[in-house]
């Protein structure tokens, strides 16, 4: 080997020995100082005690003892604890993470706390807590954090306030029902700020409450409640809903908005031992007009597989537009109440309604010929017939006093729009100035001014279209057509139309306040063949509209124009003849 490469080496090797000599005593040092701590950690103790069973809810404390039994402080000592799901501080329910620092824990020493915590939840399970104590070694050296951790194991039965609740498990669509909640603290423990809340279809309609809820008609704000206290809350209503359907009740009992304890009851819509239904005029879906006559039908059946006795039927009428005084029917009608009733003494069919067995009975009235509008929310009008069949026979599996059943039935009223036609020859209060000869004379232009006034009664109406043709000698001037609205109407030259089209019109527009008008100005250039008659000015008018309540189509007209001008006062009867 060369001598200089040789003593390169040479240098080398001892600059790495001495390295892997410094390493290794390094390594030795830190491990003998873990291991020095470690041996002191043996030293230091950490142990949990709580009970070994709780009801579900009531708090308890989780005591914890940490003991340096190391001739050495420790510094930094931090005790924490990640709190369970379903578990809350009740000293500090809003934190999951608990902490508590200790600062500096002298030799031989120790310190002992509470951390109180309460759990809610699922009942009968096992609730593992776990605790840790960290610290720092006080000893010359690196600052390395050591850690002691222990576990409780607490077992959680069922909840401390018991709940019973109890209902109908068949129940008949809008008859009446109860609801039975039982409550009561079994700990030995006085709870505070305990609520109950009952949940219920929305299609439940509620009666009456004992004790009355405190919030809504589900919610009962119940307080403190002391060991061995409890109470009944009893609620009472019915459910509208379609048969062989079910819905849930629930109830829950919470202590400061933190579920308890909960029990659920599953109700079933049982299909009802009477049936009944109501038509008009052989329709479900009728929709009526003013003078309009309607027969109404009230059906029955017996579901049940008894014979059903004393059968009565009442139908209470409701709405503005029902002329009463047209009323005919079989029934008896008590007009203080406009109710009319079917028993065994007008209806001897009532008597008793065999198993499976239907019938009908049945009323004719009128609708008034005119809306009775008085104000601008007089509009939609709606003819209600609520029908109701009980018998005081009642099946073995109906939990009610008596056998009966209930339907509401609505037959909406149509509005009606009404197109009104007028011609003018003085017209000053248009801002249209007319000219020519009146009487007409043959082959001399007279203009006259067109109005179109539209009438709307009960219901909002939209797509209005109104149209006519003009007659044969007549023309529409140049003056710029004219309305109350936004849109004007329009003259198709080679089809002689006019027409007029509104987006929409609102209910009683016209039978309170003005009506929605349209002017246009026409040239009427009579023929010889027309002397000594009145000369055709304008087609018959047709109007369209969609009514918006009823979604049908309106319909209305008015008749043709003449030059005889049956609206201008200011023409005599005598003026409207052609002449030569």
């Amino acid at each position: 080997m060369i001598p200089e490469l040789e003593s390169k080496f040479v240098n080398v090797s001892r600059w790495l020995f001495w390295v892997l000599i410094a390493v290794i005593v390094t390594t030795i040092g830190i491990g003998s100082f873990y291991l020095y701590q470690y041996s002191k950690g043996r030293e230091l103790t950490l142990s949990l005690k709580a009970p070994s069973e709780m009801l579900l809810g009531v708090p308890f404390d989780i005591e914890v003892n940490f003991a340096n039994g190391s001739d050495q402080p420790i510094e930094d000592v931090e005790l924490s604890m990640v709190l369970p799901e379903n578990v809350i501080s009740t000293k500090t329910p809003d934190k999951r993470i608990l902490t508590e620092n200790f600062g500096i824990l002298g030799a031989n020493s120790s310190f002992q706390t509470k951390i109180p915590v309460a759990v809610f939840g699922k009942p009968d399970s096992i609730q593992r807590f776990r605790v840790a104590v960290s610290y720092l070694p006080s000893s010359i050296g690196p600052k390395a954090r050591f850690e002691k951790t222990g576990t409780v194991d607490v077992a959680i039965r069922e909840p401390a306030i018991t709940l019973d609740l109890a209902a109908p498990q068949k129940v008949l669509s809008n008859e009446n029902f109860e609801i039975k909640i039982d409550y009561k603290n079994i700990a030995d423990f006085k709870f505070s700020d305990v609520n109950l809340e009952l949940s219920l279809p929305p299609t439940f309609s509620f009666k009456s409450a004992t004790p009355k809820p405190t919030q809504g008609n589900n919610i009962w704000t119940i307080g403190e409640l002391d060991k061995g206290a409890g109470g009944t809350i009893t609620i009472s209503g019915n459910i509208s809903a379609v048969e062989q359907s079910f819905f849930e009740i629930k109830a829950v009992v919470k202590i400061k908005n933190y579920l308890l304890n909960e029990k659920s009851a599953n109700v079933n819509i049982a299909a009802s031992p009477l049936s009944v239904s109501v038509s008009v005029n052989g329709q479900s879906s009728y929709i009526a007009r003013t003078d309009d006559t309607l027969r109404y039908a009230i059906s029955y059946r017996n579901n049940s597989d008894i014979g059903l006795n004393d059968v009565v039927i009442k139908a209470k009428l409701t709405g503005e537009m029902f002329n009463f005084q047209t009323l005919s029917s079989r029934g008896y009608f008590d007009s203080r109440s406009n109710t009319l009733t079917w028993n065994t003494a007008n209806t001897p069919e009532l008597r008793v309604l065999a198993p499976g067995a239907s019938g009908s009975v049945e009323f004719e009235i009128h609708t008034k010929d005119n809306y009775p509008i008085k104000r601008l929310a007089d509009k939609n009008f709606v003819l209600k017939v609520d029908a109701e069949i009980s018998s005081p026979t009642v099946p073995y599996y109906v939990a009610a006093d008596k056998t009966a059943s209930a339907t509401h039935f609505e037959t909406k009223v149509s509005g009606r729009v009404v197109i009104d036609a007028k011609a003018f020859y003085r017209d000053t209060a248009s801002g249209i100035k007319n000219s020519g000869p009146i009487p007409p004379k043959v082959n001399s232009p007279t203009t006259f001014t067109i109005h179109w006034l539209i009438y709307n009664y009960a219901t909002d109406v939209k797509n209005i279209e109104v149209k006519t043709t003009l007659p044969a000698g007549i023309r529409i001037t140049n003056i710029a057509p004219k309305s109350n609205v936004g849109s004007l109407p329009t003259f198709n030259e080679r089809t002689g139309e006019v027409s007029w089209t509104v987006e929409q019109i609102m209910a009683t527009k016209g039978v309170l306040g003005d009506p929605v008008e349209a002017i246009f100005q026409i040239e009427a250039t009579p023929n010889i063949i027309q002397v000594g008659q009145p000369m055709p000015i304008l087609n018959e008018t047709m109007l369209k509209a969609i009514d918006t309540f009823t979604n049908i189509e309106l319909i209305g007209s008015d008749t043709g124009l003449t030059t005889q001008l049956a609206d201008d006062p200011t023409i005599g009867q005598d003026q409207g003849a052609v002449i030569q």
